[in-house]
């Protein structure tokens, strides 16, 4: 099964997973990146910090983008 990381974009500030997890597919990986984002931003907003612009970047092993979302489009808002 391939590796892919979970990188997190914020403005220029690249913060990268640098072991990466073993995903059947994209598809997954995109899933446990929601899940991840959204403990991310459930501590940011405990913590009262901003939760404006930053994008996960999904990559395969070739460092290849293969996903990107905004953290915040996994916030279920009413």
């Amino acid at each position: 099964m391939p590796r892919f990381f979970l990188h997190i974009r914020d403005g220029d500030f690249l913060i990268e997973d640098e072991e990466g997890g073993i995903f059947p597919n994209v598809e997954a990986a995109c899933r446990e990146a929601v899940l991840a984002a959204r403990e991310i931003l459930a501590s940011k907003l405990h913590g009262g910090e901003e939760v404006n612009g930053q994008i996960f970047e999904i990559t395969d092993e070739n460092n290849v983008v293969r996903a990107t979302f905004p953290l915040r489009d996994v916030l279920k808002l009413k």
